[in-house]
Formats: C-alpha cells, sequence, structure tokens
C-alpha cells in the first residue's frame, strides 16, 4: 500500500473510531498564563474578587462532536472554572507589576476588581482528517477605586481557533491559555495607574 494511501486509511479508521464513547468527559487544566506586559512594579494594591461564572446553567465547560457525531465533554480540572480564572488572572496582573490578592471580605487595597465570565465557549469537532478547536470569551471588568471612589468597567471579547491532526487535551488547553493571556492583556491595555487609581488610559471615558 502506498504511504498516502496508508495514512488516509489511519485518519479514516481514527475517524470512524472517535464516534466512540459518547458522554465521555475529559478534565483539562486551566494553565498559568504568562504576562507579556512590561513589570510597572507599581505600589497599586489590588484585590480580585472570584469571577462571576454567568454562563448559562451547564454542568461541562465544552464539548467534543466526535466523528460519528456523538458528544464528548470537557470539565475543568482542579476546581471551577472560576476559580482557575481567578487564579490566573492574580497570576497574570502580579507578573505586570501589580500588587494583587485575591479579595478577601472588605481588604484595605486602593483597587477591587470584580471581574465576570460572561460566555466561555470550548468545543472540538471531529473533521474527516483534523480536529478544529474553538475558544470563544466575553469577560467583564468592574473596577472600584477606593481614593476617590470611582468606577471603571471594560468588556472584552477575545477567541481563537486552531486546527490539529491528532487532537489532544493539551491542545484544547494550550489555546485555552492563549485566549485567556489575550484577553487579560486587552484588560490591561485599557487601564493605567493614576496615583492609587485604576483609570481608564487617556481618550477613554471613565464612569
Amino acid at each position: 500500500m502506498k504511504p498516502w494511501c496508508l495514512t488516509a486509511f489511519l485518519l479514516a479508521v481514527l475517524f470512524v473510531f472517535g464516534c466512540q464513547g459518547p458522554g465521555q468527559i475529559t478534565k483539562l487544566r486551566i494553565q498559568h498564563v504568562e504576562s507579556a506586559v512590561e513589570s510597572k512594579g507599581s505600589p497599586l494594591t489590588v484585590a480580585v474578587a472570584p469571577f462571576d461564572d454567568k454562563r448559562q446553567p451547564s454542568e461541562h465547560l465544552g464539548m467534543r462532536v466526535r466523528g460519528g457525531g456523538s458528544e464528548t465533554y470537557f470539565d475543568v480540572m482542579d476546581g471551577t472554572l472560576s476559580q482557575r480564572v481567578t487564579n490566573s488572572f492574580v497570576d497574570f496582573l502580579n507578573q505586570a507589576g501589580l500588587s494583587t490578592a485575591p479579595a478577601n471580605g472588605a481588604g484595605s487595597a486602593n483597587v477591587r476588581i470584580e471581574p465576570m465570565i460572561q460566555k466561555f465557549k470550548v468545543e472540538a469537532t471531529d473533521k474527516a482528517l483534523a480536529t478544529h478547536l474553538e475558544v470563544d470569551t466575553i469577560m467583564a471588568f468592574t473596577v472600584h477605586n477606593a481614593a476617590d471612589e470611582s468606577t471603571v468597567r471594560i468588556a472584552v471579547g477575545v477567541g481563537g481557533t486552531d486546527h490539529e491532526v491528532f487532537f489532544s487535551e493539551e491542545d484544547m488547553e494550550k489555546l485555552i491559555a492563549e485566549v485567556l493571556t489575550e484577553g487579560f492583556e486587552e484588560f490591561l491595555e485599557k487601564v493605567e495607574v493614576q496615583g492609587e487609581a485604576l483609570k481608564f488610559r487617556l481618550h477613554e471615558e471613565a464612569s
């Protein structure tokens, strides 16, 4: 059998057997994200409340549509989506130079951020020769400044896609991390430290 024929045959076999295992659950790790934003070393202290998960009620993070049309599911490893994304956001802000910690009661931080997950779509669809990956998110951030009692509201929508011939959960984990990183970076691009507050950058309007 010619090499290209053998490859096509093996891919077809994988596609056919991909329809097996309906209802199977794969646990995905929400990876630690790396900030590419230059650290400013700001003395500003920031408290981050847990992400309020406003997605439609679902017991799963996302799904994989198998070759025969059956569905298997993705869940979050080690906690909930809210917990894992909150931890990633706190780590990201610390890397960017803001003294950040999870909110614990009222606290005395200069800034309190109340974030929200409005959309978090994770889907993999098996095709004949590859698996199509998609992650689509909408996150909202409400920033409360203690110094002047001002409020800043920001919405960020970020998505990404990928195609993998031989799909593994690490491929989806990597795509999720890339989308979260881009979303967090977009948040920081919209704000700047002004004294003891976090404000919109110039030419933006704050409420």
